[in-house]
Formats: structure tokens, sequence, C-alpha cells
């Protein structure tokens, strides 16, 4: 089984050559660096401004986070989080790339677009399965 950075590592390759496929330039958009610890050094890897890559066109720069895997939108609250901090100018949008496993194509979910100030309210799509209700809270 491989490590999550491994998987990480996997579907950012894989967004990258779709967006470039798709007529962007694509960059890494994230810090490395080694922490001093009691046990030695140790890395550490941060994404700068809630992205794992930036994509610039000719009219569009979009800041990318990428996802993978069975439970990838698990994690879509936290990425929506860290975008919503971040303020945006014109021309720009925060998407999430997730790859369900087998997948040719990602799922698309655009967060914001600028001009927007640091706090912005993000886009929450709704569910595409009604959240079922247990029993006491559905009423008689």
């Amino acid at each position: 089984m491989p490590s999550a950075v491994a998987r990480g590592s996997y579907y950012q390759a894989r967004s990258k050559k779709w967006l470039e496929a798709a007529g962007y330039v694509v960059g890494p958009l994230q810090l490395y660096g080694w922490i001093k610890t009691s046990d030695g050094l140790r890395p550490v890897k941060r994404d700068a401004f809630g992205a794992d890559l930036l994509a610039v066109s000719r009219d569009l720069l979009v800041f990318v986070q990428c996802k993978g895997g069975e439970s990838w939108r698990s994690g879509l609250a936290a990425a929506r989080a860290a975008f919503a901090r971040y303020p945006l100018a014109p021309s720009c949008a925060q998407w999430i790339l997730g790859w369900s496993p087998g997948a040719r194509e990602p799922d698309v979910i655009i967060v914001a677009v600028g001009p927007c100030d640091a706090q912005h309210p993000v886009v929450v799509p709704p569910r595409k399965k009604p959240k079922v209700l247990p029993l006491f809270a559905q009423g008689a």
C-alpha cells in the first residue's frame, strides 16, 4: 500500500497533466522545509495559498487543490476553509480537482471566483444524494 505522500504526488501529477492538456501552464505551490526537533531534522511540506498547483492561462489564474482516492470528498471542508483565508484578484479562481478511483477526468469543484476579500464565502454545491435523517428526526 503506497504512503499518503505517494498517493498525493500521484494525484497531483495527474492533475498537472490534465490541466496542461486543457491549455494551462502549471507550477507547484508547495513549500518544503526542515524543522529541527529533539529527534533531529524533520521534513515539512506546506501548501502556499491553500493550493497544491498554480495553473495560468491567458484569461485565468487558478489555484488548484488536488484530492484523490475513494474518500477524497472527506477533505472538502478543510480545503474550502484553507481557500477562504486568502483574497482573490479579478480573473482568479480556486478549484478542487477530485479524482475518483479509475476516473479518466477529475470532478472539478469551483470554490470561488475573484474578486473576493479574505475570509470570503465559498461555493458549497448541493448534495448529490439527500442525507438520510435518523428515524427520531423524521417526524411522524
